[in-house]
């Protein structure tokens, strides 16, 4: 008897893809975007992770640190936020920093410029229009969004764009509001489908 599976292509054929999460912070000893990165991990192990810590001079340097090594042709930010049962795919990142907390190291930058005479907006280059409509499909509560905030998740996002990556930042709700399973599966479907968005 034959497997009906299709057969999966060799990880050197498949994008060099990071994906990143954030620790935990804010007096939470877990970060949704975390825990459904362990998961992604087990789910496909070729995709390579980063688990930043939200510290706004520290992070930063990680994320360049594993783009030089990486060299990705697709980046995936993840970070948390509450008040919302949706996940949220941010369309664009914003060049200012004005922290409604500190971060863990206790710097609370405000009204500031991530990175001066650069550009106000960039947006992603990713299709997230159509992937909001294959999550849709797929059962998952889903929603584009012009506002990743102006905390780490934004700063971080812009630096990716900046650097000419082709990136997305996700949003997911709290781990109370949706379970890790059902997030992290959001996740695989969105890895495999950025994956093969053309160029």
């Amino acid at each position: 008897m034959t497997s009906s599976a299709a057969p999966q292509p060799p990880i050197s054929a498949k994008p060099r893809t990071l994906v990143t999460a954030f620790g935990p912070f804010g007096g939470r000893s877990e970060n949704a975007s975390n825990l459904a990165l362990k998961q992604l991990r087990q789910a496909q192990p070729w995709v390579r992770t980063r688990t930043l810590p939200v510290d706004s001079v520290i992070a930063p340097k990680m994320l360049r640190a594993a783009l030089r090594q990486i060299k990705p042709e697709l980046v995936i930010h993840l970070g948390e936020a509450g008040g919302t049962r949706s996940i949220h795919l941010e369309e664009s990142a914003w060049n200012l920093m004005d922290f409604r907390i500190p971060d863990n190291a206790g710097r609370q930058p405000q009204s500031r410029c991530i990175s001066p005479g650069c550009p106000n907006e960039l947006r992603t280059p990713l299709p997230v229009g159509a992937l909001r409509s294959h999550l849709s499909d797929q059962g998952f509560p889903v929603v584009l969004s012009n506002n990743p905030g102006r905390y780490l998740c934004n700063q971080i996002y812009y630096i990716s764009r900046l650097l000419g990556e082709r990136a997305l930042f996700v949003h997911l709700p709290l781990a109370s509001e949706m379970p890790t399973n059902i997030a992290a599966k959001a996740l695989e479907l969105t890895v495999s489908f950025l994956t093969k968005a053309p160029r």
